[in-house]
């Protein structure tokens, strides 16, 4: 592609791709990505993670933070990586339209009952699930009534998800996978998690932000610029990796996962109520940011509630990916559909 559009906007060439190696007290993570290019910033602040990391460590953990800036219990990560890619449309036309982050974490979970591993993948799924519900879920913002005699102080959910969750084999690993779906934030995320230890678990985010002119909410930004070539990219990299778990880390994993249970493959996913929801809120802020032409600036520019609740139900439906799991049971969380 010599010169992108809004409908496929440009990214990075694979073909100048370079192995990303990290050592990961002797887990050995390698996978392939382009040069980052920040659309924002000269600055040389991408990459400069370590390539050896003792994740026994735990000076170089953090808290992980909550939407009121507290912090997660029992939960810290490290970076690992970190990446930005710009994808841009025809130039002086149309320029950026949005850029794709990764970031590559070593979870640390703190609080595990003495008798669980995070081996066990009911177990990771749960805790991860965990911390998509407290940083995700539990992101609300303050809605709006159309009603001016309503003085409701409404909270609406920022995002709506876990979306087509499933277990994918990649690198002789299985990763579990699910997205996000923005009703108000601009940035949208794909998650990947692998156990590497009973309690450390690494994660794989590709957050993606899409641009264009007269589309500044998250239901006109899918008309506008498609996540295709988004996707195509995460794609490349994750078909790309290769992850060799220290021996003691391996051995364990075998241990663990010839127990009875332990090797089944749960998903996650939003329980109705939350969809229900979801079409509302999107809805309600799907005129944010946009003019329709032909209308006058004070005329209400969202659209169709009909063609926003398709757009949802077209959203939540299983996509599976290659080298993905049959699906698996749901597992069943207190957030989660019976």
């Amino acid at each position: 592609m010599l010169i992108g559009t809004e409908k496929k906007p440009k990214g990075p060439k694979f073909s100048r791709a370079r192995p990303i190696e990290k050592n990961l007290s002797y887990t050995r993570l390698k996978f392939l990505a382009p040069p980052h290019k920040d659309p924002f910033s000269d600055l040389d602040s991408w990459e400069t993670e370590p390539k050896s990391i003792d994740i026994d460590d735990r000076s170089i953990y953090r808290s992980r933070k909550l939407p009121n800036g507290k912090d997660l219990n029992g939960f810290f990560s490290a970076r690992a990586y970190s990446s930005r890619w710009a994808f841009c449309g025809i130039p002086l036309l149309q320029g950026y339209c949005g850029h794709m982050n990764l970031l590559v974490d070593v979870n640390l979970v703190d609080n595990l009952p003495i008798n669980e591993t995070l081996f066990d993948n009911n177990v990771l799924t749960r805790e991860v699930y965990n911390e998509f519900l407290q940083t995700e879920l539990n992101d609300l913002h303050e809605g709006y009534s159309d009603d001016p005699l309503d003085v409701t102080q409404y909270r609406w959910p920022s995002y709506l998800g876990p979306i087509n969750c499933q277990w994918s084999h990649i690198g002789d690993s299985d990763w579990l996978y699910f997205e996000d779906q923005p009703l108000m934030r601009k940035n949208q995320t794909i998650f990947w998690n692998v156990a590497i230890s009973d309690k450390q678990y690494l994660s794989f985010r590709f957050v993606i932000t899409r641009s264009a002119r007269n589309a500044g909410n998250p239901y006109r930004i899918e008309q506008r610029v498609p996540r295709d070539n988004f996707l195509a990219l995460m794609h490349k990299i994750m078909d790309s990796l290769t992850l060799d778990l220290n021996p003691k880390a391996a051995a364990r994993r075998a241990q663990v996962q010839a127990q009875p249970g332990a090797s089944d493959k749960p998903i996650l996913t939003c329980t109705p109520e939350q969809v229900e929801e979801a079409k509302h809120v999107l809805y309600m802020w799907s005129g944010r940011g946009y003019e329709e032409p032909g209308k006058s600036r004070d005329d209400d520019h969202r659209a169709n509630p009909e063609d926003v609740a398709a757009f949802i139900e077209e959203r939540i439906k299983p996509r599976p990916l290659p080298n993905s799991y049959p699906p698996g049971e749901l597992l069943k969380l207190e957030q989660q559909p019976t």
